[in-house]
Parts: structure tokens; sequence; C-alpha cells
């Protein structure tokens, strides 16, 4: 099944672009579709007749008011997702279930709850996603805005290439996988991404694509294992960069009632053309998320990256950390807010600024979106976000700011 679709459009500050995005917020919060007069009692009796008739179409709406009304109601968003289960619709009905793991569940209920989980993950052969992201961006070059900079006393005057300046990209992710069971708990996997970006300057143009096989075990108390080959290739600039191969491996685990552990690992050897020195990457990821009350969660996630090669101006290690949340409000409305910090330290010393290139980066992003103002199947989202890379290499310190209009199916 499609996993999500994206559409996406930030915008430098502009009188124009503040007038869309105040716009937008406004049909946001209070465009959302006029509610039923029926009672909360009435339209749950409504749902739970239409649920013993077999008839969870009809049902399904109903509960979906529900939800929106009473987010930490544990018997409605139980009968959503079962109503989304029933209908094939597995990516929306496991959030609600992963939601439900931290209401207060008796025994018999998270057995129920786990069973579901379990039932999705067994069946899913097929999957897929697709995202189109037009993105103007205030600084899509992430350079430094400034002008002049002072470089061993003496004032430089840079050249427009080297200035940040605003840019408009169109950026497609999109992927599949095939996962067909070849044992009890076991699946073969064959899967295929691609990122491709477009922008009217070639210098800025980027198409990634990687390719996984392997296998993915999921033991009987919900334990999961995935692991294999990949192989990439990336064209940038219009004309081919590298490929890539290596071995990745991702495991899962439950933590408590409430809690999900992820681990994952990556090795990697990137053939670099153009005259580039090659890079042996390893990557470490790690990731916990923990439900809380049926309508909210919170998530902690860390890598480390590091990367040898010849090249110095590429050797280093980069690491950071991200910090989120989400809670949805009485009503309908939900919201996220994600932290992220990174530092990136090279080795090799900046001939212009003598020294080795260190970065430090910080980033907020907000998002808002009402369950109830639909496209389609989708809702539309806001999504605001400031970031700001603190290099002591003064060509790479930048400021990038952007408000963007997204779909999400995270309700």
């Amino acid at each position: 099944m499609l996993r999500g679709l994206r559409v996406t459009a930030s915008r430098p500050l502009s009188p124009i672009g503040g007038l869309i995005a105040v716009l937008a917020l406004a049909l946001m919060l209070v465009a959302a579709p006029a509610r039923s007069q029926q009672s909360v009692d009435e339209t749950w009796m409504t749902a739970i007749g239409l649920v013993q008739a077999g008839d969870h179409a009809g049902a399904l709406p109903l509960v979906e008011r529900l939800v929106s009304a009473e987010p930490r109601n544990k018997k409605y968003r139980f009968e959503l997702a079962l109503a989304l289960f029933r209908l094939g619709q597995d990516g929306r009905a496991k959030f609600h279930l992963e939601q439900l793991r931290g209401a207060d569940l008796t025994a018999q209920e998270r057995e129920v709850v786990n069973r579901m989980i379990g039932a999705i993950e067994a069946r899913q052969v097929w999957s897929g996603y697709f995202g189109l992201n037009i993105r103007p961006e205030s600084n899509g070059t992430k350079q430094t805005e400034d002008r002049v900079l002072v470089i061993g006393g003496l004032p430089l005057t840079l050249d427009e290439t080297a200035i940040g300046k605003a840019t408009v990209s169109t950026i497609v992710t999109t992927g599949f996988s095939y996962a067909p069971t070849i044992g009890e708990g076991l699946k073969a996997r064959l899967s295929l991404d691609a990122y491709l970006k477009h922008n009217p300057e070639v210098a800025l143009r980027d198409y990634i694509l990687t390719g996984r096989a392997g296998l993915s075990y999921t033991t009987p108390a919900q334990r999961y294992w995935d692991g294999g080959l990949l192989l990439g290739t990336r064209r940038s600039a219009d004309r081919p960069y590298s490929e890539t191969v290596g071995i990745y491996l991702n495991h899962a685990l439950r933590v408590g009632t409430a809690g999900t552990l992820r681990l994952g690992g990556e090795l990697s050897r990137t053939f670099r053309r153009r005259g580039l020195a090659d890079i042996d990457r390893t990557f470490v990821s790690v990731g916990y998320s923990h439900a809380i009350g049926g309508n909210a969660q919170l998530s902690l996630a860390g890598f480390i990256e590091k990367n040898d090669s010849a090249q110095l101006t590429t050797d280093g290690m980069r690491h950071g950390v991200n910090i989120g949340g989400l809670y949805a409000f009485d009503g309908g409305l939900i919201t996220s807010l994600t932290l992220r910090g990174e530092m990136d330290d090279r080795t090799g010393v900046s001939r212009l600024f003598g020294a080795a290139r260190s970065d430090r980066k910080l980033a907020v992003d907000l998002r808002i979106y009402h369950r109830d103002f639909r496209i389609g199947s989708f809702a539309p989202e806001i999504q605001l976000g400031i970031e700001r890379n603190r290099s002591n290499i003064p060509l790479a310190d930048y400021t990038n700011r952007y408000l963007s209009l997204g779909l999400t199916r995270k309700f």
C-alpha cells in the first residue's frame, strides 16, 4: 500500500508568501467539515450497530469523528483501528494500534492490540510510498549570506556563486518493497528507493537510487531483524557521480508496554568518479519511541557516521540527535515538534581558512494539521522550520527558514 504522498512548498519570506501562509493556516484550523448534530453517545451506538452488522465502511466516518472529539478514549480509537484493519488500510490501522499501546489497557486488550500489529506485519507483501515536494528555499545553496568576509584581517568580497540564494527544487521520493513469506516469521525482502531532485541550476540536481536485497525475521515476541546487501548509484549535476555497495542490519524490539527501541547499522564503500577519492562509510543509529495516553508520542533518536577517505575534506565524523513529540488535541487538531542537533567534523585543513571544517547545526520543525480536514485520503499539513548551521568555515555558515504545506496520513 502507499505509505504516504507529500506535496510541499516552502517559501522565502514575502508579502504574498505571508498572505498564503495565513490563509493556509486559517483553512487548517477552521475549515474542518462541520460535525454532525448527533451526540457522542448516539454516534457511538450507531457506529457499534454498523460494526455488528459487518458494515465497517459505514462505521468508519463515525468512529473517525469520535476519535477526533476524544483522542484519549481507547474504545473509540480501537474501533477505528479495527475498521481500518478490516478495510485493508494497514498503514493507518497500525498507526492507531501503536498509539493504543500508550493507553491504559487491560492485559487482554493489550494482547489483542499486539496480535493485530503482528497480523498486519505478517500479511503485508507489497508496500510503497510516493512523495512530491516543490520546494522554494530562502537559502537552498546552504552558503553564507555575507558578501564580504574578513580573512587574516583582510576583507574579501565573495563571488555571487559563493553566496547563499533562494532556489526552487522539485523533489520526488519514492520506493517500493516486496516481502514474500518463506517460513514462520521469515520473509525475503527486496526494495528500491529513489531520491530525485531537479533544479533549474544544473549544479543543484541530484538523483540517487538505492536497492536492497535481504531477509527479515520476526520472533513470536515481536523482535524484528532485517539485513542484507545494498547497491546504489548517484548522478549529480547531470553527470555520473558514484556507485555504492554495502551491507545493512536493522533490529527493533518492544520495551515495556508502550516503548519501541530501534537499532540500525550500515557498512558501505562509495566509488566516486571525477577523480574524487572513494569513501568507506560506517553508520550506526538508535531510536526510541514511547506512546503516551493513547493520543501522544515521544521519540528520541541519534546517529554516528564515520567517513574514511583519502580526500581529507571528506574524511571525518558526523553525529546528531533528534527529539520529537506528537500530540492530538480534543477536537481533531494534531501537532508535532522536532528538535534536531548535529555535529560534523572533517579531518582536512582548508588552505584558505587554515582550519579543519567543524559545523554545529540546530533545527526546529513544527507541524500542524487537523484530522477532519481532508483532501482525498490525506490531511493537509502546515510545516514551519528554521535551521542554523554554525561553521568555523565562514562560507558554510548559514541560516535557512521555510514554511511548507504538505499532506500526511498520520491521523
